[in-house]
């Protein structure tokens, strides 16, 4: 089988998100020829000029199925694969948060119903948000790199001081829709110069996981998410977590101690979660609650390639 990637360059120029590309490779490895076509610009202006590329390449290629990331690598996907014998199949990656993109959610059904060949989504939530009955496919982890280390010699690799507590937040602070004004007034809030925000960003996967193992907690206060990564990645390492209540967050979390997730956004409530964090002083057991929700990057893998089968079974 022969898919083709179709994501976003813009993270830096000509590479694709970190998710993206663990899960092209993670497909790879499963025996399935793959390419990628990142995404260079922004706003219909910025998309519209890749479709004659991007049409050059499904003609060279012939791939089977074009999997293309965020909706509106989809409806680039479309106008490049007009009159080709090529299946478009659309990632949902976020929600639709209550009383806003109402003409977002309302184009994406429409493609949903009448577009796209196939839609997949993130989390029951943004499934329940579109109504619309479609795979639910969470990204999976590579539970071989967001292994659990010693916390000490993390600490001793990232360069935290001993006896000061650190909690870190694992996204662009510039970027609005994660919120770190939020983390950081909770964390001003408990008055403890003991503890310490670190912002981690702009890293390889391989540092994130030595913050996370380093850290005594990590914080994620975002407003919009579909199935957040670095939730399932700090799960994995076994991080104690605070974060709010978007996605799918409550699903994967539940049951696991020293995981909180916050009703509000209200600073008060986010810090009362984080003394209980760091008071709570130990690892969790998330990365057994990941290996429990099926969510590796293998199982992942297997459940994206049964619904590509299926796909193309339908004429």
């Amino acid at each position: 089988m022969k898919v083709l990637f179709v994501a976003s360059g813009n993270k830096s120029v000509g590479t694709v998100s970190a998710f993206v590309q663990a899960q092209f490779n993670a497909l790879k490895e499963q025996g399935l020829e793959m390419s990628l076509y990142p995404v260079i610009g922004k706003g219909w202006k910025g998309y519209a000029k890749h479709i004659l590329a991007l049409r050059k390449l499904i003609r060279r290629e012939k791939p089977d199925i074009i999997h293309a990331h965020y909706s509106v690598c989809g409806h680039l996907a479309v106008l490049a694969s007009l009159g080709l014998r090529t299946k478009v199949m659309v990632s949902i990656l976020g929600s639709f948060p209550p009383g806003r993109f109402k003409f977002k959610t309302q184009l994406v059904r429409f493609c949903i119903d009448h577009v796209w060949d196939g839609v997949l989504v993130k989390s029951e939530r943004t499934r329940s948000q579109l109504d619309r009955q479609i795979p639910v496919v969470p990204n999976g982890v590579d539970l071989s790199m967001f292994n659990i280390r010693p916390m000490e010699e993390a600490r001793n690799i990232v360069g935290f001081e001993k006896g000061k507590r650190y909690i870190v937040f694992v996204s662009n602070p510039a970027r609005k829709e994660k919120n770190y004004p939020l983390a950081k007034a909770a964390v001003d809030y408990l008055q403890d110069d003991n503890v310490e925000l670190v912002p981690v960003y702009n890293r390889p996967h391989n540092e994130v996981v030595d913050y996370m193992c380093a850290a005594d907690a990590l914080i994620m206060t975002s407003l919009n998410e579909g199935s957040p990564n670095v939730i399932k990645e700090a799960m994995a390492c076994d991080c104690p977590i605070v974060v709010t209540d978007v996605g799918d967050v409550r699903w994967v979390t539940k049951g696991v101690d020293g995981t909180y997730v916050a009703d509000t956004f209200e600073v008060e409530e986010v810090a009362s979660l984080l003394k209980k964090a760091l008071d709570f002083n130990s690892r969790t057991r998330g990365r057994e609650r990941i290996m429990k929700l099926g969510l590796t990057k293998e199982e992942v893998s297997s459940r994206l390639i049964a619904i590509y089968n299926n796909l193309l079974s339908c004429h």
